[in-house]
């Protein structure tokens, strides 16, 4: 695996003999749309890295509801909680946007987190980073408008991929959200008579991303500024 060509952050941030040490393990993966990674209850025994993918981590209630907590793109990986010595998780991971990752066995990765060196460091302050996003979306959900919301889910998914356009349907965007999908109607038209947005059978372009920030509450900035911070950590 040519691994300088790799654009997972966590990966860049691993020093050269942690990256041939896990070269043989690493598998690459295209993720489906929609495709399910990880399942409330059940053990797990990988750990996936997006490329171009980007994966949601949806809490589900006893009675089938749902709500994105948490999002991961090229900056972070999947399945952080295992290091921390989960077997399981509490949440579902599902596919958002459709793309590349790298998986590894988390036997492999264990290992080298258990040593303490720059594994653990990686990985702890992503975890952070991670708690903080989880938090912040926490509080989003219950004070701030669902076109605050959608503005800040579409920010942050924009800030994983490359394109200004984002295949999300409004089917989809409900259930991340927890609400019905006539609520987002409403709020994606909203931003749509504005020229905020372009909608068409699933995707979404923006069309003025500096509105759409203004448009976003506090949140999105926080969670932002959380992601930068890590990205510029010293090593």
């Amino acid at each position: 695996m040519n691994i300088s060509s790799k654009t997972n952050k966590i990966i860049n941030f691993l020093p050269n003999p942690v990256l041939e040490e896990w070269s043989p393990y690493f598998e690459p993966v295209e993720l489906a749309l929609g495709q399910v990674l990880y399942e409330p209850g059940r053990i797990i025994g990988h750990l996936y890295f997006p490329l171009t993918a980007i994966v949601s981590w949806v809490h589900i209630l006893e009675n089938g509801a749902s709500t994105e907590i948490a999002i991961t793109g090229r900056e972070g990986m999947v399945g952080i909680y295992l290091l921390m010595g989960a077997a399981q998780t509490n949440n579902r991971a599902i596919v958002q946007k459709a793309g590349s990752a790298m998986r590894i066995r988390l036997s492999v990765v264990l290992n080298s987190f258990n040593q303490g060196n720059a594994v653990q460091k990686v990985s702890l302050h992503y975890a952070q980073t991670l708690m903080n996003q989880i938090s912040q979306v926490s509080v989003c959900n219950r004070h701030h408008t669902l076109e605050q919301q959608l503005c800040r889910m579409l920010l942050l998914t924009l800030d994983r991929q490359d394109s200004q356009t984002i295949v999300l349907t409004q089917e989809l965007m409900a259930s991340l959200l927890g609400v019905r999908r006539e609520g987002v109607t409403h709020a994606a038209h909203r931003l749509m008579n504005q020229n905020i947005l372009h909608y068409s059978r699933g995707n979404i372009t923006v069309l003025d991303r500096k509105a759409l920030e203004k448009r976003a509450c506090e949140c999105y900035s926080v969670i932002s500024r959380e992601y930068d911070r890590f990205s510029n950590m010293p090593l």
